[in-house]
C-alpha cells in the first residue's frame, strides 16, 4: 500500500464526508458518486462501467428537493442501460425538517447535500444544485419566484444543462398548481424553460467565457403523475440485473433510503415496476417516431460525434475511436467474474485510443464538440480499469469539520490487489 499526504484549504464550511457536494454554493456543483460504494468496487464496477462505454446517451432531471427525483428511472437508466445520468436539485432542502439531528436551515442543506451524494453513488447519477435556498412551503410558482431572483435561478439551471450537456432532460413536475408545493411549481417552470434559454446564444452569453456553449437537448420529458399531457411513454424499472443480484427498482429504493433526515427509509420489494413520461417538446427539426424509448430518433452513435472533427484530424479520430470500441467490445467479452483482471489489458488500450483521440479532436477544427461530449469518458473508462486490475485507491482527510482559512491533510493510499506492476505512482 503506497500513502501519499496531501493538503489543501476548502472553500466554504462543510463536513470532511460531504465536501463535495457542500463547499462550493455556486451553480452546477457535480459532486461525484462516493468512491467506496459497493456497486462501484471490483467486477460489478468494471461491468457496470463497460455498460456506459458505448455510445453517448445522457439524461438530466430537474425537480426542487432533495427526495423529489425518480430514483426508479436513474438507476434503471445509469445501472441498466449504460446512460449519463444526473439530478439536479434547485435547493439542498435547507428549509425542511430533521429527523435524525439538531441540524437545520444551511447545517440541514450540508446534511441533505451529504445524502443526495450517497443517493447518486448507488444509482449512479451526477449531482448539481443552483444557488437556490430552499426557505420552507409555498403556495404558488409566484411566491417561489418572487424570493428566487427567476433570471439568476435561469441562469444557474441553464449552467447545468450546458454543462452536463443532456441529449433528454426529465423534469420531475409540470410547472402548474397540480405540483402543490410552489417551488415544485417553479422547477417545472425552469425545466421548460432552460430547454430553450440553452440553446439560445443570446441567453447568458458571460457563461460562454467560461467554456460552455449552447447546448441544445433533443427532448424533454415530464415524469408523469395523474393525467399525461400527451403519448405515455413507460419505462420498465423492476429488470432483474443479474450484474447487480437486485433489480434497478430495488437498487432505486436503497438510493432513496439514503434520504434519512427525511426518514425516507424503505423496502426493496421485486417484481415489475415501471416510471411513466410524457413527451412534452422536442429540438428543431428532430423526428422522434424512430423508436419508443428515450432515445428515439436521437444518434446516440460514437461514429457520428468522431464525424464532426474535420479534414485529418478527423481521420486519425475515427481511426483511434475504431480501435476504442473494439478493444471495449474484447474487454465486455472477456470480462470473467473469478478473474476480471483478463479484461484490463483491453481496457488499457481502449484508455490509450480514447486519449489519443482527445488530444487529437482538442485541437481540431470542430472537435469541441467531441471533446466535450467524451471528456468525462475518459474517467469512467479509468475508473473500469482500475476496478478490474484490483487496483483500490482511498482518501482519509485528518478533520471532519473544516471552516474557510483551516488547512486539511488527506492521506491517499493506493493498495495494488491485482497482478499487474504499479509503475509511476505520484501524489
Amino acid at each position: 500500500m503506497t500513502p501519499t499526504k496531501l493538503s489543501f484549504r476548502p472553500r466554504a464550511a462543510a463536513s470532511v464526508a460531504a465536501v463535495f457536494a457542500a463547499l462550493l454554493a455556486g451553480p452546477g456543483l457535480a459532486a461525484p458518486a462516493a468512491a467506496q460504494d459497493g456497486l462501484q468496487r471490483g467486477v460489478t464496477g468494471a461491468a457496470l462501467a463497460l455498460r456506459q462505454l458505448d455510445g453517448v446517451k445522457r439524461v438530466l432531471m430537474i425537480a426542487a428537493h432533495p427526495d423529489d427525483e425518480d430514483t426508479s428511472l436513474l438507476t434503471a437508466l445509469a445501472r441498466g442501460m449504460g446512460a449519463e445520468t444526473a439530478y439536479l436539485s434547485l435547493t439542498r432542502g435547507d428549509g425542511g425538517q430533521n429527523l435524525i439531528g439538531p441540524e437545520l436551515f444551511e447545517g440541514l442543506g450540508v446534511v441533505r447535500s451529504g445524502e443526495l451524494v450517497a443517493a447518486r453513488s448507488l444509482d449512479g447519477g451526477r449531482q448539481f444544485f443552483t444557488r437556490a435556498f430552499d426557505f420552507g412551503f409555498s403556495k404558488s410558482a409566484d411566491e417561489s419566484l418572487a424570493k428566487w431572483p427567476r433570471e439568476e435561478l435561469l441562469h444557474d439551471v441553464v449552467w447545468v444543462v450546458r454543462t452536463f450537456r443532456p441529449q433528454v432532460i426529465v423534469s420531475v413536475f409540470s410547472g402548474t398548481p397540480a405540483d402543490g408545493h410552489g417551488q415544485h411549481q417553479a422547477a417545472g417552470i425552469m425545466a421548460r424553460e432552460a430547454f430553450a434559454a440553452a440553446a439560445d446564444p443570446q441567453r447568458f452569453p458571460e457563461q460562454f467565457e467560461h467554456g460552455l456553449e449552447p447546448w441544445q437537448a433533443s427532448k424533454l420529458y415530464r415524469r408523469t403523475r395523474g393525467t399525461p399531457e400527451g403519448p405515455n411513454l413507460e419505462v420498465a424499472t423492476g429488470t432483474y440485473d443479474p450484474v447487480l443480484g437486485r433489480s434497478w427498482f430495488q437498487v432505486a429504493m436503497d438510493s432513496r433510503s439514503q434520504h434519512r433526515s427525511q426518514d425516507m427509509g424503505v423496502g426493496q420489494p421485486f417484481g415489475p415496476r415501471r416510471s411513466d413520461v410524457t413527451l412534452i417538446s422536442v429540438a428543431p427539426g428532430l423526428d422522434p417516431s424512430g423508436g419508443d424509448g428515450l432515445f428515439a430518433g436521437i444518434d446516440t452513435t460514437l461514429s457520428t460525434l468522431a464525424t464532426g472533427v474535420g479534414g485529418m484530424a478527423g481521420e486519425q479520430v475515427a481511426d483511434h475511436m475504431g480501435r476504442y470500441t473494439a478493444a471495449v467490445a474484447r474487454a465486455r467479452a472477456g470480462l470473467s467474474a473469478l478473474d476480471p483482471s483478463t479484461a484490463a489489458p483491453d481496457l488499457g488500450t481502449a484508455l490509450g485510443s480514447l486519449d489519443a483521440a482527445l488530444d487529437i479532436a482538442g485541437a481540431a477544427d470542430g472537435g469541441g464538440d467531441f471533446a466535450k461530449s467524451l471528456a468525462p469518458r475518459s474517467a469512467t473508462l479509468s475508473g473500469a480499469l482500475l476496478e478490474a486490475a484490483g487496483v483500490v485507491v482511498r482518501a482519509v482527510a485528518d478533520d471532519d469539520l473544516v471552516v474557510p482559512g483551516d488547512a486539511v491533510e488527506v492521506t491517499v493510499e493506493t493498495w495494488n490487489g491485482g497482478p499487474f506492476p504499479l509503475r509511476d505512482v505520484r501524489g
